[in-house]
């Protein structure tokens, strides 16, 4: 039935070669068989003891079901302990929490006969009582009825899950499984309890979860479910975009996504959610010519980006820490925020001063600047919060601490900071970063936006300032950081990234007699296709978005770099448009190298190191010699006396250019020559005191 070791993907064009990747057996999860008495005694714990007091209490059966019982078996942690209890489950929650006390929270969601009982220590239990289900042909919502532990369980999605162990003291650690689900554990299978066609037809979500646990578990479908999911396939219709995209996202952060991908595209629900991935699973052959099918490319890149352990090392120009210095400084972090939660506002402040009081005091003294002087960036911004269409009441030049911020919600706790030329010096760009680590150890979150954006384009600034106004909590509050940072939220958007990066190539295939099947501009193309399916899928339409799509947009430029002279100027853009999320963007190139030839293989990964090394010594050299020219386009504006046009943007690109081309040095001196003589040949005349 199920081989651990080996996934094998059958192609679907006679054409086509075989895509081949084989997982280890550690990744099928491992799991132990326990015997009731063992299954007591790793349930005798206090808050089940309780639990089954409440229920004996109150005469009524109670077990814990679903997840937390599978994960016992499988050894894997689960902090979601869901309880079913024949009778009410609201009334045994109430019990659990009179004897809680004040040490837990009650909540009761009486429309859905549900409760949960929040401990102190950050434990959550569910509970609900056992029930059967009916479902109409074109809702997802059930109708409900009292029922027996029997009538629970079959209505469970999935074999695996529907198992159940008594806490009812006569038979406490008692495992219930009428559906063989220990069975199907061992062999690695995902099966319905009843008739899948049936289950899938009455909560077509359970059709993204099957091949959610699947792909997690590295697991098979069984025949007869699989076979279910394709006739079935159409009822994900009814299932709106925000389910879907919550076990999409759970396929893609799995181990090894490619398995839930692959069962997506041949159950046809790939087609349904996500058509422009499924266009590409096609290899078109003409004179004796034909393309690689780019759906298993992509499922390729998407491998490693997922696991970039799997690829080659690619030297050591980009700075690595050991696992050790990373604990460290976990460890060091978590320390810092435990000991700030027990801090006054000055008491933080006050530990930023004395750790680095040369780079406070320059925080210190350009916002007292920016007081005095305010920049038509930040009076532009001011116009912008005064007005009514964000809902909250902002404050300019606030003092947090003895520091200056550009402006604050304190209501929201939400900080705004304009970032002008200035800002990308070293030590200024040091100094921002501990004046964003102040205020997160104060609870606020920082925005920060540049004067292009604010002066140029206000209508975004808008629309990002409502979307963290509005949902504050789970959106990235600095969107001046890579979205993937290291963390497991970040990874996702790589990963999507990933996804994504070839989905142009469908609109851009052509026949060329003289080299054959070409794909021009398909990243240009597929960025702009981004946008609308993160629109449609529900999905983030702010800094993550714009993430996926500057690295779908870039991920063909370090390849051309490499193709020909890794020269410092081409680089050195490439680093200055890639900005923070250059390694991201390498990553991505690197794992788009899938070639079978392994010489051809072996050339881009050693042209990508080369480009990596450039990168790092670039990065060197360039820590005094910036990127960004020191005079800005509110400068700019000011010296021509010019509103926001396309004559200020072609006066910074001049500037630009010669910075990244080396011509001039960034020095203000140097530039605003440059700045004057090409301003004279476009008519242009200036305030002669501010060139001085």
């Amino acid at each position: 039935m199920h081989n651990p070791n080996i996934i094998l993907f059958v192609p679907l064009h006679a054409q086509q070669e075989l895509w081949l990747i084989s997982f280890p057996h550690s990744n099928q999860q491992d799991m132990k068989l326990y015997s009731d008495e063992e299954l007591a005694s790793i349930l005798d714990q206090k808050i089940f003891h309780l639990i089954s007091d409440a229920a004996d209490r109150l005469g009524v059966e109670c077990y814990v079901v679903g997840g937390y019982v599978r994960d016992i078996f499988l050894e894997r942690p689960c902090d979601d302990i869901d309880v079913v209890v024949v009778g009410s489950g609201i009334k045994v929650a109430k019990e659990l929490k009179n004897m809680l006390g004040r040490r837990a929270h009650l909540s009761v969601f009486k429309n859905f006969g549900t409760a949960q009982v929040k401990v102190n220590d950050g434990l959550e239990v569910e509970f609900v009582g056992a029930r059967r289900e009916s479902y109409s042909h074109d809702s997802r919502k059930p109708i409900v009825e009292d029922g027996t532990l029997e009538d629970d369980q079959n209505r469970r999605d999935f074999t695996i899950n529907a198992m159940a162990i008594c806490l009812n003291k006569g038979r406490f650690g008692e495992l219930v499984d009428p559906f063989n689900g220990l069975a199907d554990l061992e062999d690695g299978i995902i099966a319905t309890p009843l008739d899948p066609e049936v289950t899938f037809s009455d909560d077509p979500l359970r059709m993204m979860r099957c091949i959610r646990f699947a792909t997690q578990l590295n697991f098979q479908i069984e025949d007869e479910t699989f076979e279910a999911l394709e006739r079935m396939a159409d009822r994900i219709k009814i299932v709106s975009s925000e389910r879907i995209i919550v076990e999409l996202n759970k396929i893609i952060m799995a181990p090894h996504p490619s398995i839930g991908f692959e069962y997506l595209q041949r159950s046809g629900l790939l087609l349904l959610i996500l058509p422009e991935l499924a266009a590409l699973d096609i290899v078109e052959q003409r004179n004796g010519r034909a393309h690689k099918n780019n759906f298993y490319h992509t499922l390729e890149v998407l491998e490693n980006v997922a696991a970039p352990s799997n690829l080659p090392q690619l030297g050591e120009a980009i700075e690595v820490r050991t696992r050790s210095e990373k604990d460290a400084e976990e460890e060091r972090l978590s320390e810092v925020s435990t000991r700030c939660e027990q801090m006054t506002e000055k008491e933080i402040v006050d530990h930023y001063k004395t750790a680095d009081p040369f780079l406070y005091e320059i925080l210190k003294s350009n916002s007292s600047k920016n007081r005095k002087e305010p920049t038509m960036a930040e009076l532009a911004m001011w116009e912008l919060l005064r007005g009514k269409q964000l809902g909250e009441k902002f404050r300019r030049q606030h003092v947090i601490g003895d520091f200056i911020v550009d402006f604050v919600c304190l209501k929201k706790k939400i900080v705004i900071e304009i970032d002008g030329g200035y800002h990308f010096t070293p030590e200024q760009q040091k100094a921002d970063q501990l004046r964003t680590k102040i205020l997160q150890d104060l609870g606020y979150h920082e925005i920060r936006f540049t004067n292009d954006e604010v002066l140029n384009t206000p209508e975004s600034v808008i629309t990002k300032l409502r979307t963290f106004i509005d949902k504050p909590s789970s959106t990235s509050m600095t969107p001046k950081a890579s979205p993937s940072g290291g963390r497991l939220e970040g990874a996702l958007w790589l990963r999507w990234a990933a996804l994504l990066h070839d989905i142009g190539k469908t609109k851009t295939k052509r026949w060329d007699p003289a080299v054959g099947w070409t794909f021009h501009n398909h990243n240009i193309v597929g960025a702009k296709m981004v946008e609308h399916i993160f629109r449609r899928l529900k999905l983030p339409m702010g800094g993550e978005m714009r993430y996926v799509q500057k690295l779908v947009d870039m991920h063909m430029r370090p390849q051309v770099i490499a193709d020909n002279e890794v020269t410092d100027s081409a680089v050195r853009r490439l680093l200055s448009d890639a900005g923070d999320d250059i390694d991201d963007l390498m990553t991505l190139c690197e794992a788009d190298i899938t070639s079978k030839n392994e010489m051809r293989k072996k050339m881009f990964l050693e042209n990508f190191r080369m480009v990596r090394t450039k990168l790092a010594d670039l990065k060197e050299k360039d820590y005094k010699r910036l990127l960004q020219p020191v005079i800005d386009g509110n400068e700019i504006m000011q010296m021509f006396h010019l509103k926001p046009s396309r004559e200020v943007g072609t006066l910074k690109q001049t500037l630009k250019d010669a910075v990244l081309d080396n011509r001039v040095e960034n020095e203000r001196e140097a530039l605003m020559q440059l700045l004057i003589q090409k301003a004279r040949e476009m008519g242009l005349s200036t305030d002669e005191s501010l060139s001085k």
